[in-house]
């Protein structure tokens, strides 16, 4: 998203609950059961309120990128 302001802009949330450090997220069971096994050592958001777009989503989707929200959503 490197130059996209927009994108960075409709794709992040400055509003969240609870984060977590992940230091070797291949290994934590954690990260697998928070679907971030695969991402980079870091610290995320437990809970975000809000969703990306619909359309970057797709986008996802078309890319073979499964998106699991972090806004409970996936709870109801």
């Amino acid at each position: 998203m490197a130059g996209q302001s927009d994108m960075v802009a409709d794709c992040t949330s400055g509003t969240f609950d609870g984060v977590m450090a992940a230091l070797r997220p291949k290994q934590s069971w954690v990260c697998k059961f928070t679907h971030v096994n695969t991402y980079q050592p870091g610290v995320y958001a437990a809970h975000v309120y809000g969703r990306v777009p619909e359309d970057v989503e797709d986008m996802l989707a078309q890319h073979g990128i499964t998106y699991h929200a972090r806004d409970g959503s996936a709870d109801e």
